[in-house]
């Protein structure tokens, strides 16, 4: 039976005064961790990014595989701002890619004087959405005066991918991700090098929610193209995707499910081009990272919004076929609310498995934490 032993928690970046949350790990090239993230100001009530734009997504860097933590940068400057969570994709040449979406922001006063319709947002849009959840407690907060509470309006900005040929400290190049036939592109687990070289980059359809697509690039980052769709079911709201390659060559892809709180899955045979039907997993929450083992399980690590509220895992010994659901790896079950998650994984040169999330401290203060331990 697998059993988890040694187990460790850190807090590994705290600021009193902001909300840090929905963090991702990827080790570069040189060895280096780099976890992403999100950061604004700490507000009367939790707003993610879709809801503020002051956000922007920092970086922290650990040279001693998670032993200790540079003190976080912005990526990539600081007049990226309004964006939502991001992901890494390192490449076997040494470059990192970052990829973010973005929003573009207007003082109320401004958006109520320009042309209404089209994708233009307000408040009282924001805080129907967030009631209808189920798990957030802002919407109804906000209820009562959210233009005075909030008083911005968005509408759709772009998708990025940023380009550092230095491990992540500096960003040489941007490109623009044409999404058509989408308004937009939204991923933050990164994309997925595949054997031939080719990056794939999964996306949701922001601020649908709906559908899950991916789009290519062939020249390491430098452009992308040839979007295929990978999940839709009417009546699912599919985001937030996780792709791993298999030791097989095909491509797992787990996205969360915001009709069901559950993940679903999908699997391509050939690159990328096409993709299964959209099947449950059975594990009820999200949102998922994928991490393969020296012993070919799958390890699935993912964050729970019920009580008790906390981070667990499950292994799949077939390649992701089935999930021992029956037999979650319990790796925090004692975290204050749904204010958490966003798990994702690393394994240390010693066996040990790293996953850094968020969650609140003892005091109240969104930080990003960190649990790790062995698995036999």
């Amino acid at each position: 039976m697998d059993a988890i032993r040694e187990i460790e928690h850190k807090i590994i970046f705290k600021d009193p005064f902001a909300y840090s949350a929905h963090p991702f790990i990827a080790r570069v090239a040189n060895g280096d961790w780099l976890v992403v993230f999100n950061q604004s100001v700490r507000r009367p009530v939790i707003l993610h990014p879709p809801e503020d734009p002051l956000y922007h997504n920092f970086m922290l860097r650990s040279t001693d595989q998670g032993a200790s933590w540079k003190a976080p940068r912005v990526v990539p400057g600081y007049d990226w701002h309004g964006t939502e969570c991001a992901g890494l994709t390192p490449l076997a040449d040494g470059a990192v890619l970052l990829n973010q979406w973005r929003f573009k922001w207007h003082p109320l006063e401004t958006a109520l004087k320009l042309q209404p319709g089209g994708d233009l947002s307000f408040p009282h849009d924001w805080v129907a959405e967030l009631q209808a959840s189920g798990e957030l407690d802002s919407g109804y907060k906000l209820a009562d005066s959210p233009d005075e509470l909030i008083p911005w309006a968005r509408t759709n900005g772009g998708t990025f991918v940023h380009r550092s040929s230095d491990m992540g400290r500096t960003w040489d190049a941007t490109v623009e991700v044409d999404t058509q036939p989408y308004s937009g592109g939204y991923g933050m687990r990164g994309g997925v090098q595949l054997d031939n070289g080719d990056v794939l980059l999964p996306l949701s359809d922001v601020p649908k929610y709906e559908t899950v697509f991916v789009t290519r690039s062939t020249d390491g980052g430098r452009t992308f193209g040839n979007i295929r769709e990978a999940a839709h079911l009417p009546g699912h709201f599919f985001e937030e995707p996780s792709a791993l390659q298999l030791p097989s060559g095909d491509i797992l892809m787990l996205v969360r499910d915001n009709a069901t709180h559950s993940l679903y899955q999908v699997l391509s045979k050939d690159g990328g081009h096409t993709w299964s039907a959209a099947a449950p997993t059975g594990i009820r929450g999200y949102p998922a990272h994928l991490l393969l083992l020296p012993d070919g399980r799958l390890f699935c690590v993912f964050g729970v919004r019920y009580a008790p509220f906390g981070i667990r895992a499950v292994l799949s010994r077939d390649q992701g076929k089935t999930w021992d659901v029956g037999q979650p790896l319990v790796l925090r079950d004692d975290l204050r609310n749904w204010d958490l998650g966003y798990p994702s994984a690393i394994r240390r040169d010693d066996g040990r498995i790293f996953v850094v999330y968020y969650a609140q401290d003892v005091d109240g203060v969104t930080c990003i934490q960190t649990t790790s331990f062995f698995l036999r």
